[in-house]
């Protein structure tokens, strides 16, 4: 089979039916070897000495320049992908070209302050992290073959402290072969992280790029020590805004505050008495040594409760707005381990 090459804009225009068809053509003098794949072949030079044709088996634009692409989006700036890939932001911005010229489509749209996604590069960048995310799941297990089986899970450190941790020791006797592995924050982790299996987020159940499992619902009412009970013997919500108030200031939006707790209510907040704290777990022991009144949430201080170290301090109780979810990666298959440890938590919650 040949190929005459006459000038440098000839193009390859019939569909290739044979999957690895080879050729050979000359041009000057020099051996060109062809590779022609079914359906997708891609003419990467117009000159005639520079022709090579690539294998585009997906319809996927050039490896590379998608990279590029997912590490500009994900970093919101073109000279952070540049630093992470070590290379210029001159050559990310050219295989960002690249790619939206293949696409035919723009897929950042140029700001003051830098670049942002249009909705198709936003679709993209989605899919390519999703993809990239799997592709790292599959080759760290691989690599940690053989061994016994893992999973990790994150969580902040109220649920951790006062309600997971009390109950591993059930798992394990369960299931003494899996090794649960803990990484406690009180950010919600990206759902691109390789290394997190599940995750137990509070929330409305609408977690972006995100499946989920409700866990339980739960409700919230004041408690404190016995001794700062005898001493302030608060019955009302009236005279419970005369106690100290034990204040959580979180950068995390879901912790409910004394200020929505008073609003629905129906009274108003004064603002202005206690300690302020940005641990809940702190803020519960505070409570414990009688500092004041901390805002309890039933599922976390109920052992508390049971236990003598709090009590609950007026009748008041409010359900929470939103709910503990389990959350994993959308689209990212749970192994066994992980399905293993969802079923025990949601048993747990509901014993």
């Amino acid at each position: 089979m040949s190929l005459n090459i006459n000038g440098r804009e000839n193009c390859l225009k019939r569909d290739m039916a044979a999957s690895a068809a080879i050729a050979d053509a000359q041009h000057d003098g020099k051996a060109l070897r062809l590779r022609f794949y079914q359906s997708n072949v891609t003419l990467r030079s117009t000159k005639p000495e520079h022709l090579i044709l690539a294998r585009r088996p997906f319809d996927l634009p050039p490896l590379t320049a998608l990279l590029a692409f997912e590490a500009a989006a994900r970093n919101g700036s073109v000279k952070d992908a540049a630093a992470e890939l070590n290379v210029t932001p001159g050559a990310v911005s050219r295989q960002i070209r690249t790619v939206e010229d293949e696409l035919a489509t723009p897929l950042f749209t140029r700001v003051h302050r830098g670049i942002e996604l249009t909705p198709e590069g936003a679709d993209l960048s989605a899919s390519i992290s999703r993809g990239l995310a799997d592709m790292s799941v599959v080759c760290q297990r691989i690599r940690q073959r053989p061994g016994s089986p893992h999973l990790t899970i994150a969580a902040t450190t109220a649920f951790a402290g006062m309600w997971l941790i009390p109950r591993m020791g059930t798992f394990w006797r369960l299931h003494p072969t899996i090794t649960v592995n803990h990484l406690i924050s009180d950010e919600l982790p990206s759902p691109y992280r390789s290394d997190i299996d599940l995750a137990i987020v509070y929330g409305n159940g609408a977690f972006s790029g995100f499946s989920c499992m409700k866990l339980y619902n739960d409700r919230l009412y004041p408690v404190c020590s016995p001794e700062f009970a005898q001493k302030h013997p608060a019955r009302t919500g009236r005279e419970l805004l005369n106690c100290p108030l034990l204040r959580m200031k979180s950068g995390v939006v879901s912790w409910i505050d004394w200020e929505s707790f008073f609003e629905w209510t129906g009274l108003e907040d004064p603002g202005y008495s206690g300690l302020s704290m940005n641990n809940y777990t702190v803020a519960i022991q505070a409570a414990r040594d009688g500092q004041g009144v901390a805002l309890g949430w039933d599922r976390f201080v109920r052992d508390l409760i049971d236990t003598g170290d709090l009590v609950r301090l007026t009748d008041l109780e409010m359900p929470a707005p939103g709910a503990q979810y389990i959350v994993w990666p959308e689209g990212r298959s749970t192994d066994h381990a992980a399905e293993i440890f969802r079923d025990w938590l949601v048993q747990q919650a509901h014993d």
